[in-house]
C-alpha cells in the first residue's frame, strides 16, 4: 500500500493482499483508524501497549494495515495522521517498542519497507478541482483529540468536503485518497473558507516535512539491506516526482499554499542525501533519476540543488586526484539547514560525480531563469578545477566535459533578457578556460574557432559585453593561436563603454566596475599596434566608430587634435595598417580621462596614458605635448580628487625624461606647464588650508622644478622665472604671513559630484613628505573645489606648523636649485658622483693627516677652518700652501683657498686664488668657478688712475666733538681707540726717523713679494671681503672648533645621501615552483634576462665605483647594474653576479655562500623584480622570498609572452599581505589596497621590449618610495640633511663676545 504514482512509474507494484480497508466507507475507516491509533498512541500520561501483544507477523501486518490507512485521511483528520506518523517513527528508531514478532522473526527489513511505502500516502495532495461533493460524515466522537494547535472542525463548511478520487493502478486495484474538492467558481468560496483551508493545508505540509525527516533519519541510523535501500529510493523518487512534476504557483486559484512548492527543497535535499547514502551504482536507477529530474527542471530549486550536490562531489573528487591539498576529505551536504558530512567510497564518489554532473537536461531545454542558474553552476565546476595550486586539468579536458553546453549556450538564438544572462555566464566560463595556460597540449582548433565565434557574437550583445570585458583581462596574454585578430573587435566593444556608456538596459554590475574592466582589457592591447605594425585589418572594421566620431559634439576638439597629431606624424606612411588602432586607443584613453568620475579609474587611466606615451613617443613626437596640455588643463579645473592629482603630477614628472621629444615639437610646452603650476600653487596657498593641501603644493613644486631643470630654456625667459620666483617666495615666506581673512573669499564652484561614485582611499599621497604628517585615520580624498569655502578660514594653529614647514622646506630646496640654474651653475661632469670627494677636496682627510703629522701642535694651527653660516650650511675653508698645493708640484705665491660648502642639497667645492697684477701687465680673465672641480681663477685688478678727492669745510666744524670725547673711559670701545692711537704714534715716530736722501726725482719700484707661502691667511681675506667679519654680520657666522666629535659628525653628514638611494633585487625563474636555492643559484640564466639587466642601468665596477652601492662590496661582486640622475641613485642586487669572498676575508663573517651573501645584501630591498618564464604559481614564489626577506613588499614579475619572439612582456605585480609582525602585515595590506599610488606599470599590463627597462626601473623606484611611506620610514634627502645640520648647529653654538670672536679669527699668526 503506497502512493499510486510509484506504481505508475513502474518502480513498485501493488500487493493485492494489502489495502484491506480501502473498500470500506470513509466513516467506518475513520472510526476504525481512530480507535486503533488511539490504542497504539494513547493520550498523555498513559503508557503504550506492551509490544508482546503483537505475537505474530499476521497481527503486526493487520495493525500496520490500519495505521497505514491513517495516511489516507482527509485534511480535517490530520490529528489522527500525526499520531500515525509518531507510531511508525517510534517503531523505527526505538527497537524496544517495536512489535515482538518483528524483532524475533527477523522481519526488520520487510517491516522497514512497509513503513516507507505507507508513509508515501501522506504526500497525496488533498485539494482538487471537481464539482462540489456531498457533505462528509461527522468525525468519530470518541476519538481523543490530539490536535495540537489545530482548528475546530465545526467551523469548516460541510458542503466543501469532497468525495473520494480514485487512481487506476496497474493491477486493477484502487487506492482511495480522500481529497477536499473546491468549486471552480471562486466567488462561491468565502473568506472564512480560504483562511481555514489554508491553515489545514499548512498543517498537512508540516506533517510531510516531519515525515521527510523520518526518511532522512532512517537513512542515517538504520542498517538497511540492499532491497530496503532500493525500496526507500523508489519511494522517495516516486514521491518527489509526483509532486515536483506539477506546475509551480497557485494552481488551485484559492490563495493557499502550493504543496509542491513548499516541499520542493525538502524533497530534493532528502532525496539526494538518501540516494548518496545508498551508494547505489545501478545504471537503471540512475537512468530513472535522470528521466524524472528532467520533469523537475522547470523548478529553480531543482537546478540549485543539483548544483550544490555536483559541486560537493567535484571538490571530493579533487581530493582524490590531488590529495588533501585541494578539495574536501568528506562529502559535505546541506540538508534542512544542517551540514551533513558523508564518508563514501572512492569508486562510488567518482561514479556518482560523473552521473550527477550530467543529470540535468541540455541547458537550452531549460526555462530562461534555470538556464542561467545552470550556466552559473557549470562555471563553479570549472572554477573548482582551475582555482587550484596543483596542476589543473587540461583545457581540452574541461571542454570535452562541458564544451557542448557552453558553446551552445554562448551562441543561443532568440534570447530573452534572462537567457542573455545565461549566455553571458557561459562565455565567461569559456574565457576562464581559454585564458588558462596550457602546458601539455594546445587547444584544439575546433574549440578555438567556436570560442572566437562566440566572442564575436557576444561582443555585440549588450547583455554579454560586460561579462566578457570582466572575464577577458588576460585573454591577450594567453598566447592562443590567432587571438590577436580579435583586437579590432575588442576596440570597438570597449568604445561602447569608454569614454561614455552606450549599453542600453540595466547593467549587471556597477558602471564604475564595468569601465574599470574595459580599462584593464585596454591595458593588454596598448602596445600591440607597434608590435604588429604591418597587421592587415579587415576593411570597414571601424565603420561604426567613424559614425560615432562624426556624431560627437562635446569631445570633437580632442578627436580632431588626435587625428591631426597622427596624420602629421605619419606623412610618409599614411596607409600604416595599425594607425587607426593607435588613434582609437589614444582617443579612448584621453577622452575617458576627461569624462571619468571614479578616482580609482582615473588613476588607472593616468598610468596607462603614461605607458602609452612612452611606448609611442618615438613614432609621434607631438604626443607628449598634447598629453601634457590635457593633464595640465585637467589639474587646473581644481575639480580632481587629491589622490588623482598626485598621480597626475607623477605622470608629468615622468614626462620630463621625454623633453628631447617635447622641444622638437614645441618649446612652449615646458613654459606653459610651469606657468600653469605657478597659478595652481598660488591658488592653493591663497586658500590658507595648508593642512589639507600641502601634499599637492609639495608635489606641484617638485613637478615644476623638474621641468625647469630639464634644460636651460628658462634662463632667457624673464617672465617665466619671475613667476616661478614669486611662487617659490610665497612658499618660503609662508610662516611669516598673517592668516588670510575670509572676507572676499571666492564663491565655491557649483559642483554636485556624486561622492559615492568615487573610490575612497585610506592611503597618504605618493612620496609623502618627510614623516611630519601623522597618518590620517580618514580618507585622503580631498577635492580642490572643497578648498575654496565661503566660511571663515581657520586661524593658524600650532598643529598646522608641520604642514607649513613642509611647504617652506620644499620651496627653499626648489629655490636653491633654481638659483643654480639661473646662475648657470653647471652640473657635475659626472652625475654618478655628485659631491664625490677628490683627494684635494677631502677636508676631513687633510684634518686627520695634519693631526697625525703634528700630534704635539694645537689644532688651531691647522690650515683648515670650519664655520657655521646662519645655521643652514657648514663652510669649510682650506688655505692652500706649498705643503698643500691644489695641483701637484705647483707653488702658491699668492693667497688661495679651497672652500667646501655643505648644506641640505649636497656638498659643493669652490676654489679661490688671488693674484696681484701690475697695471701694465696683461689683464687676466675673470675667475671661473665650477662645482666639484678646482679650476685656476684669477682676481682681475683694475688699472691705476689719478684721483682727486674734493674736500669741504662744514659751517659748524668747531662743534664736531673730538674722538677722545666720544668714548667713555675704560670701556671696550675706549680701549680699542687707545690702541689705535698708540699704533698711530708708533707709525709717526718711525716715519720721522726714516733717513732722507735728497733727490731731484724719485722712482717708485714695485715692492718685492712679502708673502709667507706657509702662512694661513687666505680664509681671513676671503671672509673679510665677503663681509662676514663686519660687526653687524657677527650673528651670521659661528666658528666651529675642530675635535674628534666634530670630525665624526662631518663624516656622518657626508654619508647622508644627497639623492634618493634605492636598491632592488632581481631574479630569474623558470617557474613559480622553484625553491629558494634554485632561484638564487640556477643551473642557467636566460640571455634575454641579462640583456634586460643592462636596460635597467649601466654596469659599474665596484672596485672603482664611488657612488651608491647599497650593501654590495667589491669582495663579493665585481659589477652591478646602476643608474642615476639628478634626483635618484639606483642599483640592482643580482645574485648571479655575486662571488664568494676569499677565505681570509673577515668582512662577511659566516656568510661565505652565495645564498647567505644574497640574503644579506638584499635585506633592505623593498622591491623584487623577477623575470619568470612560466607565470603559473608566481605568487608562491613571492611568498618564499618574503619568508627570508621580511622587508620586501612589492614583487614585480615579468613574463615573456610565448609566440611574441621575446618582444611582448606581461607584467604582474603582487603585494602579499604577510609579514613577521603586525605592523608589517598592516603596511602590506595598506599598500595592497592602494597599489595605484606607484607606477607607471600596473598589474596585468603588456609592454614592448624597447621600453621594458626604463618603465620597470621607474616603477621600482616609485614602489620603493611607496613602501617606505607605508612603513613610516620615508624622508626626503634634503630634509634629512637639513635636520642634521640644525642639530649640529645646536651642539656647536658658542656665545663669543666680539673681541673673543676676532681673537679666534686671528689666533693663528700669519
Amino acid at each position: 500500500m503506497f502512493l499510486d504514482w510509484i506504481a505508475q512509474l513502474r518502480l513498485l507494484q501493488h500487493d493485492t493482499q494489502t489495502n484491506i480497508l480501502g473498500s470500506l466507507p470513509l466513516q467506518i475507516r475513520r472510526t476504525l483508524i481512530a480507535e486503533i491509533t488511539g490504542y497504539l498512541q494513547p493520550s498523555a500520561g498513559k503508557p503504550p501497549p506492551d509490544p508482546i501483544v503483537f505475537v505474530s507477523p499476521a497481527h503486526v501486518k493487520w495493525f500496520m494495515e490500519v495505521v497505514g490507512q491513517g495516511f489516507n485521511l482527509p485534511l480535517e483528520d490530520m490529528n489522527i495522521t500525526e499520531d500515525d506518523i509518531d507510531i511508525y517513527a517510534r517503531w523505527l528508531f526505538e527497537q524496544n517498542t517495536r512489535p515482538v514478532a518483528v524483532n524475533t522473526g527477523g522481519l526488520e527489513q520487510e517491516f522497514y519497507q512497509i513503513i516507507f511505502q505507507q508513509y508515501s500516502l501522506l504526500f497525496q495532495p488533498r485539494i482538487s478541482r471537481t464539482s462540489p461533493p456531498p457533505p462528509p460524515p461527522p468525525p468519530p466522537p470518541n476519538y481523543p483529540s490530539s490536535n495540537k494547535g489545530g482548528f475546530p472542525l465545526s467551523v469548516l463548511p460541510v458542503h466543501t468536503l469532497g468525495t473520494p478520487i480514485t487512481f487506476a493502478t496497474s493491477n486493477s486495484t484502487q487506492t482511495t485518497i480522500h481529497t477536499t474538492t473546491i468549486p471552480s467558481n471562486s466567488n462561491s468560496t468565502t473568506h472564512l473558507l480560504k483562511e481555514t483551508l489554508g491553515q489545514l493545508v499548512k498543517r498537512h505540509i508540516e506533517l510531510c516535512k516531519k515525515t521527510l525527516k523520518v526518511f532522512a533519519m532512517a537513512a542515517r541510523t538504520l542498517k538497511l539491506s540492499t532491497e530496503t535501500w532500493t525500496a526507500l529510493l523508489k519511494v522517495m523518487l516516486g514521491i518527489t516526482d509526483y509532486l515536483l512534476k506539477e506546475s509551480t504557483g497557485d494552481v488551485n486559484g484559492l490563495g493557499v499554499l502550493n504543496m509542491s512548492d513548499e516541499l520542493c527543497d525538502h524533497l530534493l535535499q532528502v532525496l539526494f542525501e538518501v540516494w548518496l547514502r545508498s551508494r547505489t551504482m545501478e545504471v537503471e536507477m540512475w537512468n530513472i533519476l535522470k528521466t524524472c529530474f528532467s520533469r523537475w527542471s522547470h523548478r529553480p530549486q531543482a537546478i540549485q540543488q543539483w548544483s550544490l550536490i555536483s559541486l560537493a562531489l567535484t571538490k571530493r573528487v579533487q581530493t582524490q586526484v590531488y590529495g588533501n591539498i585541494e578539495g574536501n576529505d568528506t562529502l559535505n551536504l546541506c540538508v534542512n539547514g544542517l551540514n551533513i558530512r558523508l564518508d563514501l567510497p572512492s569508486d562510488f564518489i567518482q561514479y556518482a560525480w560523473h552521473r550527477m554532473i550530467y543529470l540535468i537536461p541540455h541547458p537550452l531545454q531549460l526555462p530562461p531563469h534555470n538556464f542561467t542558474i545552470a550556466m552559473l553552476s557549470i562555471g563553479q565546476f570549472v572554477d573548482a578545477f582551475l582555482d587550484t595550486e596543483m596542476e589543473c586539468p587540461n583545457g581540452n579536458t574541461l571542454l570535452h566535459m562541458f564544451g557542448s553546453y557552453l558553446f551552445d549556450a554562448a551562441i543561443r538564438e532568440n534570447k530573452d533578457p534572462e537567457s542573455e544572462k545565461g549566455s553571458a555566464e557561459s562565455i565567461a566560463t569559456l574565457c576562464k578556460i581559454f585564458c588558462q595556460p596550457q602546458k601539455n597540449q594546445p587547444f584544439l582548433r575546433s574549440y578555438l574557432e567556436k570560442f572566437y565565434a562566440a566572442l564575436t557574437i557576444g561582443l555585440k550583445s549588450d547583455a554579454c559585453l560586460p561579462t566578457i570585458l570582466c572575464s577577458c583581462s588576460q585573454l591577450f596574454t594567453s598566447s592562443l593561436d590567432g587571438v590577436f585578430m580579435l583586437v579590432p573587435q575588442f576596440i570597438v566593444a570597449i568604445k561602447r563603454v569608454l569614454p561614455k556608456m552606450k549599453i542600453e538596459g540595466k547593467l549587471s554590475m556597477p558602471s564604475d566596475n564595468l569601465r574599470l574592466a574595459a580599462i584593464k582589457v585596454l591595458s593588454t592591447v596598448l602596445c600591440l599596434p607597434n608590435h604588429f605594425n604591418q597587421l592587415e585589418l579587415q576593411p570597414g572594421w571601424d565603420h561604426e566608430l567613424q559614425l560615432e566620431s562624426t556624431s560627437m559634439d562635446q569631445d570633437q576638439l580632442v578627436h580632431q587634435l588626435i587625428r591631426v597629431l597622427y596624420t602629421s606624424a605619419n606623412k610618409n606612411n599614411p596607409a600604416h595598417p595599425a594607425l587607426s588602432l593607435k588613434f582609437y586607443i589614444l582617443e579612448t584613453l584621453l577622452m575617458s580621462l576627461c569624462t571619468e568620475i571614479s578616482s580609482y579609474n582615473m588613476r588607472y587611466l593616468l598610468h596607462l596614458i603614461n605607458v602609452y606615451v612612452i611606448e609611442e613617443v618615438p613614432f609621434c613626437v607631438g604626443l607628449v605635448g598634447t598629453v601634457v596640455k590635457l593633464i595640465q588643463d585637467k589639474i587646473l579645473t581644481m575639480q580632481l580628487p587629491a589622490d588623482v592629482t598626485l598621480v597626475a603630477f607623477d605622470v608629468l614628472m615622468e614626462f620630463v625624461d621625454l623633453y628631447e621629444y617635447v622641444k622638437r615639437d614645441s618649446k612652449n610646452v615646458a613654459r606653459e606647464l610651469v606657468l600653469a603650476l605657478c597659478r595652481y600653487v598660488d591658488t592653493l596657498l591663497s586658500t590658507g588650508r595648508i593642512e589639507q593641501t600641502y601634499p599637492l603644493i609639495v608635489q606641484a613644486y617638485d613637478c615644476m622644478i623638474k621641468w625647469i631643470l630639464v634644460s636651460q630654456w628658462i634662463v632667457d625667459d624673464n617672465d617665466c622665472y619671475k613667476a616661478v620666483i614669486a611662487t617659490l617666495s610665497m612658499g618660503i615666506s609662508l610662516l611669516d604671513r598673517e592668516p588670510a581673512s575670509s572676507t572676499g573669499a571666492p564663491e565655491p564652484p557649483n559642483t554636485n559630484t556624486d561622492k559615492k561614485k568615487r573610490r575612497d582611499t585610506t592611503f597618504q599621497p605618493t612620496k609623502q613628505l618627510f614623516q611630519i604628517q601623522p597618518r590620517s585615520k580618514g580618507s585622503f580624498h580631498v577635492h580642490h573645489h572643497e578648498l575654496n569655502q565661503t566660511s571663515q578660514l581657520p586661524t593658524r594653529q600650532p598643529n598646522h606648523r608641520k604642514e607649513e614647514l613642509a611647504v617652506k622646506m620644499t620651496a627653499e630646496n626648489c629655490m636653491s636649485q633654481l638659483v643654480n640654474q639661473l646662475g648657470r651653475f653647471s652640473a657635475p661632469e659626472n652625475l654618478v658622483l655628485p659631491g664625490h670627494r677628490s683627494k684635494v677636496a677631502d677636508d676631513i682627510g687633510r684634518v686627520k693627516q695634519y693631526k697625525e703629522s703634528y700630534p704635539d701642535e694645537s689644532i688651531t694651527r691647522c690650515p683648515i677652518r670650519y664655520f657655521l653660516i646662519e645655521k643652514q650650511l657648514i663652510l669649510s675653508i682650506i688655505d692652500i700652501t706649498d705643503d698643500m698645493p691644489i695641483k701637484e708640484g705647483e707653488t702658491n705665491p699668492s693667497p688661495a683657498v679651497l672652500m667646501i660648502i655643505r648644506d641640505s642639497t649636497g656638498r659643493y667645492v669652490w676654489s679661490f686664488r688671488t693674484q696681484y697684477v701690475d697695471h701694465i701687465s696683461p689683464v687676466h680673465e675673470l675667475p671661473s668657478l665650477r662645482i666639484d672641480t678646482i679650476p685656476e681663477s684669477v682676481l682681475e685688478t683694475s688699472d691705476t688712475h689719478d684721483v682727486t678727492i674734493p674736500t669741504t669745510v662744514a659751517v659748524n666744524e668747531d662743534e664736531i666733538p673730538h674722538l677722545d670725547q666720544i668714548f667713555i673711559p675704560n670701556t671696550e670701545e675706549w680701549k680699542q681707540w687707545e690702541m689705535v692711537k698708540s699704533l698711530m704714534r708708533k707709525e709717526e715716530t718711525a716715519y720721522n726717523k726714516r733717513p732722507i736722501e735728497p733727490s731731484q726725482s724719485t722712482e717708485i719700484l714695485p715692492a718685492g713679494p712679502n708673502i709667507n707661502p706657509h702662512s694661513v691667511r687666505g680664509f681671513r681675506l676671503l671672509l673679510s671681503q665677503l663681509g662676514f667679519f663686519l660687526p653687524q654680520n657677527r650673528s651670521l657666522i659661528t666658528p666651529i672648533q675642530i675635535n674628534d666629535a666634530f670630525i665624526s659628525e662631518i663624516e656622518t653628514l657626508d654619508m647622508l645621501n644627497e639623492r634618493d638611494s634605492i636598491s632592488i633585487s632581481a631574479y630569474y625563474a623558470q617557474s613559480g615552483n622553484l625553491s629558494l636555492t634554485e632561484l638564487v643559484e640556477p643551473a642557467a640564466v636566460s640571455e634575454h634576462f641579462m640583456q634586460f639587466l643592462t636596460s635597467l642601468g649601466w654596469p659599474v665596477y665596484l672596485e672603482s665605483h664611488e657612488g651608491f652601492r647599497g650593501k654590495l662590496d667589491k669582495s663579493v661582486c665585481d659589477k652591478a647594474p646602476y643608474y642615476s640622475d639628478r634626483y635618484v641613485e639606483f642599483i640592482v642586487n643580482v645574485p648571479y653576479l655575486l662571488k664568494e669572498p676569499s677565505t681570509d676575508s673577515m668582512e662577511w663573517g659566516n656568510g661565505n655562500t652565495i645564498m647567505k651573501i644574497n640574503q644579506q645584501i638584499s635585506s633592505d630591498d623593498h622591491v623584487c623584480v623577477i623575470w619568470i618564464e612560466d607565470i603559473e604559481n608566481y605568487k608562491s614564489l613571492a611568498k618564499k622570498i618574503k619568508h627570508v626577506n621580511s622587508k620586501s613588499m612589492v614583487y614585480l614579475f615579468i613574463n615573456p609572452l610565448k609566440k611574441s619572439k621575446n618582444s611582448l612582456y606581461w607584467i604582474r605585480i603582487f603585494i602579499p599581505s604577510i609579514g613577521n609582525n603586525a605592523s608589517n602585515v598592516a603596511a602590506s595590506h595598506r599598500l595592497n589596497e592602494n597599489a595605484l599610488i606607484f607606477g607607471p606599470l600596473i598589474d596585468g599590463i603588456v609592454v614592448n621590449r624597447h621600453t621594458i627597462g626604463s618603465m620597470v626601473r621607474s616603477t621600482a623606484i616609485s614602489a620603493h618610495q611607496a613602501c617606505r611611506v607605508v612603513t613610516d620610514t620615508y624622508s626626503r634627502p634634503y630634509v634629512t640633511r637639513k635636520e642634521y645640520i640644525e642639530e649640529m648647529s645646536h651642539r656647536h653654538q658658542s656665545k663669543m663676545s666680539l673681541s673673543e670672536f676676532y681673537n679666534d679669527i686671528f689666533s693663528v699668526k700669519a
